[in-house]
């Protein structure tokens, strides 16, 4: 007999990928200004050329900011009853290119990213997004900044992980 796992508060599974609801949410409860976010999540490159893309998945290097998500690791953590209380991490990556690559003045846009992130994290109110109980930081490493050895500040291209994590519970309704 196969099993049915629902989210209780959906009555049913969650019907995107966490990338997708979680960027939408950083999205929808971005506040920052340098760099503003766009009338959409990807804005044109036309008309909003100096507005950050949000998009789940990676990178693609195509615009001067970017906020991108990946999913990581799922982990059941405990069951209680016919519940399980899951965890998944999320790996938020914001980038920047630095116009002026050789400027004195160091660009202040890729720590306002970062902080605006995790301003959005640390106010998350449980079931915001329903079924979701919580969204904190991972324990082990909450934020990396992303540097090679041969990385100086003349070089263009800047980036930060902020790891975080999904708390969500399911139950067998089969």
């Amino acid at each position: 007999m196969p099993v049915t796992w629902v989210v209780p508060e959906l009555n049913a599974d969650f019907s995107q990928d966490f990338e997708d609801i979680i960027i939408q949410y950083i999205y929808d409860n971005w506040q920052a200004t340098n760099p503003a976010k766009g009338t959409v999540l990807k804005p044109d490159y036309e008309s909003e050329p100096d507005k950050i893309s949000f998009k789940p998945g990676f990178p693609d290097f195509f615009r001067p900011y970017e906020c991108a998500i990946v999913q990581t690791r799922t982990t059941p953590l405990e069951k209680i009853g016919g519940k399980w209380m899951f965890v998944t991490g999320l790996d938020v990556m914001v980038r920047m290119k630095r116009i002026e690559r050789n400027g004195i003045a160091e660009d202040i846009q890729l720590e306002n990213m970062e902080r605006e992130v995790q301003r959005i994290t640390e106010h998350y109110v449980p079931n915001s997004i329903v079924g979701i109980k919580d969204l904190i930081y991972d324990d082990n490493v909450s934020t990396e900044k992303v540097y090679g050895a041969r990385d100086s500040f003349a070089k263009s291209d800047w980036r930060c992980v902020i790891h975080i994590k999904v708390f969500y519970e399911k139950e067998d309704v089969s």
